[in-house]
């Protein structure tokens, strides 16, 4: 008991140190992992009775590191992708179409920048794309009369509808979990339908109750994708991509990794004509190292995650923390749903129940305890990953977006809050009926 109280403090210590800034999420994770070993007393190197390697060098550093290996290549395929569609202009063309749909009528403009933004945001991720698709899509907002704080709740909302069931990023929960990919979409995509209805049911509430507000913006980022033109019927087909890969994953059961090159190659097909082979290769090329360059955020978190886990399901870790983790876990329906409904802010700053910090090794614990089904547990944790990805003032996109508009990012996270507790509710009374 006495080490396990020791592991809970570290994890809480570690905690504060990311709440406050002294240390970056991606490193707090290796941090912690081989502070719960230490703590926990995992030997530097053990052999089992079959004489496999059981010690913490090698089935946590070594094994966990790859421990997410697939959707580490799932996630630099996707972000491959999402380069593809920024550097030929099929992002931008879309928004800019989205805009000129609507003329100068705000609700119009809101809800068609909205639809178009959740849209690019199931296939692209990213810090990078964030910029360049907010960059387009703020200063638009704010020129048809909508104030900073709603032109932020747009962005922060399409963000979170979109990444959702960004293929990718389901992927990853799937796999933090050890749950289907099936089960977790399904649950993904019932949080991410009713954070896109409350989303406009807060444009509705904000333009009722600012009207328009006129202001200086920045102006609309021009297009700087060379020699491509993405309009005609060949740019009309290139502007589908962003459906193909959840039109083949989801209608035509293919893999994510050739879902994704497919999907590449169409965008190539549609914007690339009369370009020759020799500057088609370079974008494709170019587009690649920068697909895995600005995926190597949230890789190199996977890698701290799949440590985290490893270190997690070792023996001594798991009997150490097993006292504990039984009286906090839920066990009953009712409880299910009291734990993760209320506790759901400690998503926020990496806490204990956010997938992408603490939570994986939390989630890992209660899974462990075998309480509840593993899909009711993947399905709370998923559930207040909405809060997370709405709200929290550690994520990099609330805090550009909040920086790009003058916003304050905690203030901007307390106001909407509100707007995310409630898809929290509906996803865990989802999981409750579909697995309890």
């Amino acid at each position: 008991m006495t080490r396990g109280i020791l592991i809970l403090i570290f994890m809480l210590f570690i905690m504060i140190l990311m709440v406050s800034r002294k240390m970056p999420t991606v490193l707090a994770l290796f941090v912690l992992t081989i502070g719960i070993c230490v703590l926990g007393g995992v030997p530097l190197f053990a052999v089992d009775p079959d004489g496999n390697q059981v010690g913490f060098l090698q089935n946590v550093l070594q094994v966990g590191a790859v421990r997410l290996g697939d959707a580490i290549m799932v996630a630099i395929f996707a972000g491959w992708l999402g380069m593809v569609m920024e550097r030929t202009g099929i992002s931008e063309t879309m928004i800019k179409k989205g805009a000129e749909l609507g003329g100068d009528k705000t609700m119009v403009v809101t809800l068609v920048l909205y639809i178009l933004a959740s849209l690019l945001f199931t296939v692209v991720n990213g810090l990078g794309t964030v910029i360049m698709i907010g960059t387009i899509v703020i200063p638009i907002l704010i020129s048809v009369g909508l104030d900073k704080f709603t032109a932020s709740a747009v962005m922060l909302f399409s963000y979170c509808v979109g990444n959702n069931i960004n293929l990718s990023n389901v992927n990853a929960l799937a796999g933090i979990t050890g749950a289907e990919y099936q089960n977790t979409f399904n649950i993904l995509l019932i949080c991410s339908a009713a954070e896109f209805i409350l989303g406009i049911a807060f444009f509705v509430f904000r333009n009722r109750k600012i009207g328009k507000k006129f202001a200086f913006s920045a102006p609309v980022k021009q297009m700087d994708n060379g020699e491509y033109q993405i309009k005609g019927v060949s740019g009309m087909l290139a502007m589908i991509t962003p459906l193909l890969p959840l039109l083949f994953v989801l209608v035509f059961k293919f893999p994510l990794i050739p879902s994704f090159l497919i999907a590449i190659v169409w965008a190539s097909i549609f914007t690339c004509r009369g370009h020759s082979w020799k500057s088609t290769m370079n974008m494709l090329t170019k587009t690649m190292f920068d697909g895995f360059s600005s995926t190597a955020p949230s890789v190199t978190l996977m890698i701290g995650i799949g440590m985290l886990l490893a270190a997690i399901n070792q023996g001594e870790i798991k009997t150490t923390l097993e006292p504990i983790m039984r009286m906090i876990t839920p066990g009953t329906l009712a409880t299910f749903i009291i734990f993760f409904v209320l506790l759901a802010p400690l998503c926020l700053y990496r806490g204990p129940l956010n997938l992408w910090g603490l939570g994986a090794g939390i989630a890992a614990l209660m899974i462990g305890m075998n309480k509840l089904p593993l899909n009711a547990i993947m399905g709370g944790f998923c559930a207040v990953s909405i809060m997370q990805l709405l709200c929290c003032p550690t994520n990099t996109h609330n805090v550009w977006v909040c920086s790009y508009t003058g916003e304050e990012v905690t203030a901007v996270t307390k106001k909407l809050i509100p707007w995310a507790w409630p898809v929290v509710i509906i996803g865990v009374l989802a999981s409750a009926i579909m697995w309890i």
